[in-house]
């Protein structure tokens, strides 16, 4: 997350959705500076804040989970930036490439599995994600969808009088439409997979899905997740303030290292 004592605003930076991108920018012209790990929660800052930063301008970007979805099998296809095979990277030598990451990351490559296969493989039960541990606490919510836009409201609203564009960083190359990978053969599974978090957040599915609803049962179970995962979030997990790895933008920034 970003913190900028200048402007009092704190950004919240949830993963696939430009964190690097905002963060690089927050920092390099708004003297955002990093606090606690990249994907820290706001529960997590609250321990730490003090009483003054408690009251900053809170925002984060909302993305829709099907192009995360899409963007995680890109990224795990093309092996952006030879993250999925560095060792240096995996979660058992300090780094952010998880044991289940690398699962995934030896099916698509081992077995040349489609968009297809790898979401019919991995997406099973209802999808939630750290937005909704961390949303309820934001003043404004950029929507990835329109995050040129939203970004400057959003830094209007902390008080930067001539806000700038975003500049574009750590795109996602090989990506084509969501038609492209959500074919027929996965329509009644991203519904039942994506449909609770899509309609708590307003986000809608092509019009030519109209026929399929979402079940009570994903509904329900979308609930009981949540649940859990608060209670897991608020109770069990611990808050650290991990370095990230050099050569990173959020690393670099820790290491005050960073250049435009």
């Amino acid at each position: 997350m970003i913190i900028s004592h200048k402007y009092k605003f704190l950004f919240i930076g949830l993963p696939f959705s430009a964190s690097s991108a905002i963060s690089k920018d927050l920092h390099l012209k708004y003297d955002g500076e990093p606090r606690l790990s990249k994907h820290s929660l706001y529960r997590e800052f609250k321990k730490t804040a003090t009483k003054e930063e408690l009251g900053y301008f809170k925002f984060a970007v909302l993305r829709n989970p099907m192009e995360m979805a899409v963007t995680i099998y890109e990224k795990m296809k093309n092996n952006s930036k030879g993250n999925f095979t560095n060792p240096n990277l995996f979660s058992e030598n300090g780094g952010h490439i998880t044991k289940n990451h690398q699962k995934k990351y030896k099916y698509i490559h081992e077995k040349s599995a489609s968009f297809q296969q790898f979401f019919l493989k991995y997406y099973k039960y209802p999808y939630d994600n750290l937005a909704s541990q961390t949303l309820q606490y934001c003043d404004y919510i950029i929507r990835y969808e329109n995050i040129q836009e939203d970004y400057l409201k959003a830094l209007k609203k902390a008080g930067v009088k001539e806000p700038k564009s975003l500049p574009v960083a750590n795109k996602t190359t090989g990506k084509k439409s969501l038609d492209h990978y959500f074919t027929e053969e996965t329509i009644a599974r991203a519904v039942y997979v994506f449909g609770p978090f899509m309609k708590k957040y307003n986000f809608k599915f092509p019009d030519s899905w109209v026929k399929f609803k979402v079940p009570l049962s994903s509904i329900i179970l979308f609930k009981i997740f949540s649940l859990a995962r608060k209670i897991n979030q608020n109770y069990f997990k611990k808050t650290t303030e991990k370095i990230g790895l050099k050569d990173t933008i959020y690393g670099d920034m820790q290491r005050g290292r960073l250049k435009d």
